[in-house]
């Protein structure tokens, strides 16, 4: 009976192994094909053969992207965008969860079920009363008009909310004691007691912000405010079957270049983002 239930108990580990390298591979394969083709000359590009390995590996097509394309000035922008939208949200979404979370006022509730409710509304349906609003504040191709509709977003909100709840309402009552007010007991106490769940915050709005690529689209009409998703579309379909088609090579190299910050981002954060996760109630 004990033998069986131990070859039981590896026959469960064993394809609990299997399925989570099976599905590693699933997740890695694309992200893998994308480097080694940016590592290729054209010639390899093309072969018939699948080869994960290029035979001659080489940086052109990373020379070329930053030397054909204006990377340096889509990153800037991309940059400046994500900055003043992290900066913005966080001020916002911050404020907004304390509220909801500590404070005492008629209505609570029923704003915080509207301001959840807007995550089901996509931006799409949105955009056409958006631009007029940021034709009309004349912010049209500029870096202002991509950020404004971009800062405060409601999942920032509920997820800060959800953590804020957690914390002990003692800590703020034995502040209040001492004589420190609303402002000081949010700046003091639960803002450094929710680093965690603000990482999960940053991370996720400069993985939004940085990727975002139809509002952008919208709003930004020239190198001056073109952020880096907006100039990848115009080099993927600046290619045709004619005369310098399909330039593979150069569109990979300019997609490694273009998750490279998210990444980063990512790995500086990871650990604290894990903890906000498990601990803010989004986990599945």
């Amino acid at each position: 009976m004990i033998r069986k239930q131990r070859r039981q108990r590896i026959l469960v580990v064993s394809f609990l192994a299997f399925l989570l390298v099976f599905v590693t591979v699933l997740f890695l394969a694309p992200i893998l094909w994308m480097l080694s083709t940016s590592l290729k000359p054209k010639a390899e590009v093309f072969e018939p053969r699948i080869r994960w390995i290029p035979r001659t590996p080489t940086i052109d097509n990373y020379v070329r992207a930053f030397t054909l394309l204006p990377l340096v000035t889509w990153m800037g922008n991309s940059a400046v965008v994500v900055a003043f939208t992290l900066v913005l949200t966080c001020f916002c979404d911050i404020l907004a969860a304390y509220a909801f979370a500590r404070l005492r006022f008629r209505g609570k509730e029923f704003l915080y079920a509207l301001v959840l409710l807007t995550i089901m509304i996509p931006i799409y349906s949105s955009a056409v009363p958006l631009y007029k609003v940021i034709r009309a504040m004349g912010l049209i191709d500029t870096k202002t008009g991509i950020v404004l509709p971009q800062a405060a977003e409601a999942v920032g909100v509920f997820l800060l909310t959800q953590f804020f709840r957690t914390i002990p309402k003692e800590l703020s009552e034995a502040a209040k004691m001492d004589g420190a007010k609303e402002w000081t007991i949010l700046w003091r106490i639960i803002i450094p007691l929710a680093r965690p769940a603000i990482a999960v915050l940053v991370i996720l709005t400069f993985a939004n912000t940085w990727n975002s690529f139809f509002w952008p689209l919208i709003v930004a009409q020239s190198n001056a405010s073109i952020t880096f998703p907006v100039g990848m579309g115009s080099v993927m379909s600046g290619f045709h079957e004619g005369a310098e088609a399909r330039e593979y090579g150069l569109v990979m190299a300019t997609s490694v270049v273009a998750c490279l910050p998210t990444v980063i981002t990512f790995l500086i954060l990871q650990r604290r983002f894990v903890e906000g996760i498990s601990m803010s109630g989004l986990k599945g």
